[in-house]
């Protein structure tokens, strides 16, 4: 009983730590034998730091596919990495914690880490709503490269909305919060005015009806390339990990020749939007 009672007590005091942002002090940790993102922010130094990876989980708390098994499907773990999660479930709207604690001071401190790391190239990613984060903060950081898997594109609070909002508690208390950053609730505007150096690849099922929606709402805006895979899959990135593309898809050398890689490996059964060209020239 005094062991269960201990237990609980640790397990109750390591949520309010993570809560109040206690125990995610930036500090490198090794993700070897992480499945789900266990911390607000993780960071893990690769044998490549020329190339920084920020990478955004979704309200399962993973890329949907298990953390390292991602990375390592991807190639990436040569990258410099730092792996958010929103322990909120407020689409990174609360940040991940009381030191980064909405869209403004989480964008901040990713800025201070690219300052600091120097990177040659930034990456972002995520799935889902990690999707949508990434949106978000590539074209705040002028990331150079920004993959997103199945991203919501517009956070509504209209009654159509909140019907259809996969995590109708949450949205319901955004509705009614001031610490929600309403200029990226709708990301066509933001995306609209080009930070003019993000390039954007939105990965999606072409089967998925939500999804499908939602991808089309941003297609062919500056930037923007959508891939729609021959799948009813919101889980797109196991989709494309089951069909051996996962792994081109972050490969820095693959990035500007990545809608035709994924002609060829599809047979030409995907559904690939362009951005103009003029809009990318300075990419």
């Amino acid at each position: 009983m005094k062991l269960k009672r201990a237990r609980l007590w640790l397990a109750q005091l390591v949520a309010c730590s993570d809560r109040l942002g206690l125990i995610s002090q930036q500090r490198w940790i090794a993700m070897d034998k992480n499945t789900h993102a266990v911390l607000p922010v993780l960071s893990e130094r690769g044998s490549d730091e020329s190339i920084l990876v920020i990478a955004f989980s979704g309200n399962a708390q993973k890329l949907d596919v298990p953390v390292h098994e991602f990375f390592e499907t991807t190639k990436t773990l040569g990258y410099n990495r730092i792996l958010l999660r929103d322990p909120h479930r407020m689409y990174y709207h609360y940040g991940v914690d009381r030191a980064r604690r909405d869209w403004p001071s989480l964008i901040a401190y990713l800025r201070r880490e690219i300052d600091r790391q120097q990177p040659k190239k930034v990456l972002c990613v995520g799935t889902s709503v990690g999707a949508y984060a990434a949106i978000v903060a590539g074209h705040h950081l002028g990331a150079d490269f920004v993959h997103a898997f199945s991203p919501p594109t517009k956070i509504g609070f209209d009654r159509e909305s909140m019907r259809e909002a996969r995590h109708r508690v949450s949205r319901w208390r955004m509705s009614k919060s001031t610490r929600v950053y309403r200029e990226v609730l709708d990301l066509v505007p933001m995306l609209s005015r080009y930070n003019g150096k993000s390039r954007y690849f939105v990965h999606y099922g072409a089967g998925h009806e939500i999804d499908v929606r939602a991808v089309s709402r941003v297609a062919g805006l500056p930037g923007v390339t959508t891939l729609g895979y021959q799948c009813d899959a919101h889980a797109i990135a196991i989709y494309l990990a089951k069909r051996r593309f996962l792994g081109h898809v972050l490969v820095i050398d693959n990035q500007h020749r990545l809608a035709e890689l994924a002609r060829t490996h599809f047979n030409g059964n995907v559904r690939i939007t362009l951005p103009e060209a003029a809009s990318v020239t300075a990419a």
